[in-house]
């Protein structure tokens, strides 16, 4: 074997993107992070979800648009007061190492209640494929990006 190939299967290890075994254990541990997201969004709180993102977390819609912090923060809040979360999932489908950062992609799947503007009970189901990237730092893990990738699926009744 070349000493630039043994140099450049090196630097891969070396960057973690070859590693499974940090692989594995970073998806457990963000893993656990989705689930008390997820606990906190079913008893319709948005606080664990919240207290996770970076101060400089910026949210890419479908659009293309791009939201600060603050945005996110006041978007969430709002539903939190006008939708009810019946059912909630988030899985990691893949995740990609990287050096000064984690990329997940998320597949999230809902259904949640409310009411409409003539105050008939109606029920909303969404799937999606997100992008979301993850920072380990001094406080944990803190999500820096999201971006809203694949709709999967829509129903409104």
């Amino acid at each position: 074997m070349s000493i630039a190939l043994l140099l450049m299967i090196s630097t891969v290890w070396s960057s973690g993107a070859g590693s499974s075994i940090d692989a594995k254990s970073i998806q457990k541990q963000l893993a656990a992070e989705y689930r008390q997201i997820e606990e906190s969004f079913l008893r319709n709180d948005p606080s664990a979800w919240i207290d996770k993102l970076s101060p400089d977390f910026q949210l890419t819609l479908f659009s293309g648009e791009k939201q600060n912090r603050d945005w996110v923060v006041n978007y969430v809040r709002n539903n939190a007061k006008n939708f009810r979360i019946q059912k909630l999932s988030m899985r990691i489908k893949s995740l990609e190492v990287h050096k000064s950062d984690v990329t997940a992609i998320v597949e999230q799947k809902s259904k949640r209640t409310f009411t409409d503007e003539k105050g008939q009970p109606r029920t909303l189901e969404v799937g999606a494929l997100q992008r979301e990237t993850w920072e380990h730092g001094p406080n944990g893990w803190r999500l820096t990006a999201v971006q809203e990738w694949k709709l999967l699926y829509l129903k409104k009744r």
